[in-house]
């Protein structure tokens, strides 16, 4: 058979239409599952539930189309069909026939898929829409109790294009409606209390598949996340075996809030021990049914409500006392304060004072024991004992002499002077020192000296240069010391020594004095005998010696040779 011709043949159907009065449009009825085709693997199953509207149930092979058709016997145009045609979204779930060929799409699309799923290779659609939906192309279901033929066929292939389906995969069958009694409404309480920002979800009602609504009948199922609102009444049906209670719970909610936190907590931040309680107070808050009170460890004492007693232990001291205020919706924010026990005092007071001494308001000069009687700035009794001790003030008068400095008090000192420190004794009193002190020089001399030959020093003979330093002790007993820098010229050289020679020698009133063999320029100076450098100068080879020169011996340096020079 040619799918160009037909679309399946052979299909049998038996259309039994069984009237029953409209007053029975409010029940429901359903077909029940009705196997369709038992083949392994490619197995079809259809339900039909009608009530306010029609649900459908229809499962099939996952890897293939297969579709189902209302009130017909065979592939004659006009009939309506659903067809699965597509492994994804169905947009042309909603069809019908034209004759043997491809179920063609309606162009209004009237049911409502609110399922499609695959498992174990079989897909199941659940999909809803009106009775009748006033469409020429839609089979119009009855709301009485009928019975309704319908037809089948699924691709003989793992396929999802429409085409020829051959015998084994087509059929017909009879769907009888029986009607199911609606289960009665769910049950609960008509009044209730709940917490401000609950929803309909929070609402109590016994029973299965909950619904709730705004209206006792009809209307569209609230969200379970619709915000409840205060004193509104609200209606609850069940579902039992996929068919709704006709019935409805009403509900009329009361809103609470949480309470607010209680304005303050009444009582002695500070006391006294006395072995006796301490109590502590609130102020009532609207809404609240109880109230949560924490108190300080070392304490004793509890309550839910607004007045609380606490007993203590002499070893409290110090703690914390906090309230919130509470009802079914939760608990306010704390309130809280610090609460301060006090004992007796009893004290013992040892004081050593450098001048008169202030205790209770009485001035004391004199050292002796004092006892007061009075309390505490917490109204605690209070006793003190004085020990007072009177010390005086210590002046001391210091001569010193130091050599180059005095060490004092943590500085040092390098002149002479009067100095006045004030230190404390070990009662800490003021001490006066006055320090007369002297300061000695530690004398350093540094001497420059040039001699011939030798140079004698406090018996010690030097005939080198060098720097020599000896060491004193002066009239103060200080250390002194001098250094001299000590230049030793040799006064004559040998004959076979000497490089040049000079004349005359003596020299004479003319004051001239020649170097014999001297060529070029050098440096020359003329010493006494005691080494003083008396005249120096450049010379070419003549020397022209200063007429205030005394007449006696002089020595010349010339190129490192000393000669002894004789002026007359």
């Amino acid at each position: 058979m040619n799918y160009s011709n037909k679309w399946m043949a052979g299909f049998m159907l038996v259309f039994l239409i069984l009237g029953l009065s409209s007053k029975a449009y409010s029940q429901t009825y359903t077909t029940g599952v009705v196997t369709l085709s038992g083949t392994a693997g490619v197995a079809m199953t259809a339900k039909i539930d009608i009530g306010t509207q029609v649900t459908l149930t229809l499962t099939g092979p996952s890897g293939r189309w297969f579709a189902l058709g209302f009130n017909a016997n065979s592939m004659a145009g006009g009939t309506d069909v659903v067809s699965v045609h597509n492994a994804t979204t169905l947009s042309a779930f909603d069809c019908n026939l034209t004759g043997y060929s491809a179920p063609a799409t309606d162009a209004q699309q009237n049911w409502t898929i609110t399922s499609d799923a695959t498992n174990a290779g079989v897909r199941t659609v659940t999909a809803t829409r009106s009775l009748a939906t006033g469409d020429a192309n839609d089979y119009a279901f009855s709301s009485t109790p009928t019975s309704v033929g319908l037809i089948w066929a699924r691709s003989s292939t793992a396929s999802f294009s429409y085409s020829y389906h051959g015998s084994a995969n087509r059929g017909a069958t009879l769907a009888t409606f029986t009607q199911v009694q609606p289960p009665s409404a769910p049950t609960g309480s008509a009044n209730q209390t709940l917490c401000s920002g609950a929803t309909v979800a929070q609402i109590s009602a016994g029973g299965t598949g909950i619904l709730w609504y705004s209206s006792p009948t009809g209307g569209s199922p609230l969200a379970n996340n619709t915000p409840l609102v205060n004193g509104s009444t609200y209606y609850a049906t069940q579902t039992v075996n996929g068919l709704e209670s006709t019935s409805r719970l009403a509900v009329t909610v009361t809103l609470n809030s949480v309470p607010a936190a209680p304005s303050a907590i009444n009582g002695l931040l500070h006391f006294c021990y006395t072995g006796g309680g301490q109590q502590y107070s609130i102020s009532s808050v609207q809404g609240a049914t109880s109230y949560v009170w924490n108190t300080p460890n070392g304490s004793t004492g509890s309550s839910i409500g607004t007045n609380l007693n606490l007993l203590f232990s002499p070893s409290f001291q110090s703690g914390g006392i906090t309230v919130q205020a509470q009802n079914s919706c939760g608990q306010s924010s704390p309130v809280s304060i610090v609460i301060n026990q006090h004992l007796q005092s009893s004290t013992t007071l040892n004081v050593t004072s450098c001048t008169p001494y202030v205790f209770n308001g009485q001035t004391y000069t004199q050292s002796g024991t004092y006892n007061f009687q009075g309390s505490t700035i917490w109204g605690c009794d209070s006793s003190v004992v004085l020990n007072l001790t009177i010390a005086t003030v210590i002046n001391q008068n210091v001569n010193e002499d130091a050599c180059g400095s005095y060490a004092w008090n943590g500085q040092s000192i390098f002149t002479s002077g009067i100095y006045t420190d004030t230190l404390q004794t070990l009662n800490g009193c003021d001490s006066i020192v006055t320090l007369d002190l002297t300061i000695h020089p530690i004398e350093s001399i540094s001497l420059d000296s040039t001699v011939f030959d030798s140079f004698n020093w406090n018996g010690t003979v030097y005939t080198t240069s060098g720097t020599y330093t000896q060491f004193f002790t002066s009239a103060f007993g200080c250390d002194s010391s001098v250094t001299i820098n000590l230049t030793v010229l040799l006064s004559e050289l040998s004959e076979e020594d000497k490089q040049f020679s000079i004349y005359p020698n003596p020299v004479g009133d003319q004051r001239q004095l020649f170097i014999h063999d001297f060529i070029g320029t050098a440096n020359f100076k003329i010493r006494d005998i005691q080494g003083k450098i008396i005249q120096e100068g450049i010379t070419d080879g003549t020397i022209f010696i200063v007429e205030s020169l005394n007449y006696g011996i002089y020595y010349l340096e010339l190129e490192n040779q000393v000669f002894k020079v004789v002026l007359e």
